[in-house]
């Protein structure tokens, strides 16, 4: 076809890599999901160890060593630090799905734009038919009519 896309090509190579975005936006939201189940497994196993609930020997503390209050402790600092560092984890999941979103908000825009050009293109190239196609009928017709003029004077 004389009158093809000449972006036609890069419009398919960017049909693709915006898929490949898309794709990897996904797994940066299931990333960001994980995180952030993971976040609350550990708000709830530090809510429960936290609670009252605890065995009668547990609640009262005159029954309780030393080496049982300092496990207590090392161990609610351990579910808090593995709070930060969850936290952590779910912000910087959530930095790169807002990263990841933009790249492919951006490259459907320059898709968009490619569409855009590509349908000016086919409207010009379809006008541009027309008229060869109006004007081959007029050619037609012109020869026809002066064949007829030409019959007519014999």
């Amino acid at each position: 076809m004389a009158n093809r896309f000449r972006h036609e090509r890069l419009l398919e190579v960017k049909d693709l890599m915006l898929r490949l975005k898309s794709i990897s936006l996904r797994d940066r939201e299931d990333e960001h999901l994980k995180r952030n189940g993971q976040l609350a497994i550990t708000r709830d196993e530090k809510r429960r160890h936290l609670t009252v609930d605890q065995p009668a020997a547990v609640r009262d503390v005159r029954l309780l060593r030393p080496q049982d209050l300092q496990i207590q402790a090392w161990y609610t600092e351990q579910l808090n630090e593995d709070l930060r560092r969850e936290i952590y984890d779910v912000r910087v999941a959530e930095e790169a799905v807002h990263k990841q979103r933009q790249v492919v908000e951006k490259s459907a825009m320059e898709m968009q734009s490619l569409e855009k050009l590509k349908e000016r293109h086919l409207q010009v190239a379809n006008l541009e038919s027309e008229r060869e196609d109006q004007k081959a009928l007029n050619e037609m017709a012109a020869r026809q009519h002066s064949r007829a003029a030409g019959l007519g004077r014999t």
